[in-house]
């Protein structure tokens, strides 16, 4: 009977330890840096024509930096969503010049070096799922922007200078033909670089040069 019990005693307390154990082993693989944690935010469009409510994802920090993101591995930027700049051969569409209610946009086809700062936007529910000018097909929580002129994919380096945040992201659509913007964000890379609640911030954005050994080792 003493045997018994010590023995029931004993397994309860393995038992216990071992899920001591596992608790601990669970709670450092959750130390993960350079999480992004998703939360929800409502956003007002007029994409329906009634200024009806869409549910996005918000991105909150740590926003990654210039230098976190140099240290990171491909597969570290992946499981954030972020892009690593690779050569991707020009698209078949939408490499060539075009108009626009009168005004002609010409193709940089053979563009090396680009840097501007202006206005950008952002755009979401009313072109989700529809075609890019490259001819894929667009997802607004994708890390991607258009541009009138620069090859189809491109790749640019974007900052916000009202807030320091940075971000790589592919240019894969034309646009944005409103006023004297430069540059048109997708709802993703908007909510990492902080600029959906504002809808227009002036940035900067570097072409990345992807068959430049130099410019790929500082941002990739």
């Amino acid at each position: 009977m003493r045997f018994s019990v010590t023995f029931s005693a004993f397994c309860r307390y393995g038992c216990l330890l071992l899920l001591t154990l596992l608790f601990a082993a669970c709670t450092a693989r959750e130390e993960v840096s350079y999480r992004i944690r998703p939360t929800k935010t409502r956003v007002q469009t007029a994409d329906s024509g009634n200024y009806s409510g869409f549910q996005f994802k918000e991105y909150a920090g740590p926003i990654v930096t210039d230098a976190q993101y140099a240290r990171m591995s491909p597969r570290q930027r992946r499981q954030l969503g972020l892009l690593s700049p690779i050569y991707e051969p020009p698209s078949h569409k939408g490499n060539n010049g075009y108009e626009i209610d009168g005004k002609y946009y010409p193709i940089w086809k053979d563009i090396k070096e680009y840097t501007a700062e202006g206005l950008a936007s952002w755009y979401g529910p009313g072109f989700h799922g529809r075609l890019t000018a490259n001819g894929e097909v667009y997802d607004q929580y994708a890390i991607s922007a258009a541009h009138q002129s620069l090859p189809l994919p491109s790749f640019i380096h974007v900052t916000n200078l009202e807030n320091g945040r940075t971000l790589v992201v592919r240019v894969n659509d034309r646009g944005p033909f409103v006023g004297d913007r430069l540059l048109d964000l997708s709802y993703g890379a908007a909510a990492r670089l902080g600029i959906v609640a504002d809808g227009v911030v002036r940035v900067k954005i570097e072409l990345i040069n992807t068959s430049s050994p130099l410019l790929l080792s500082s941002r990739n």
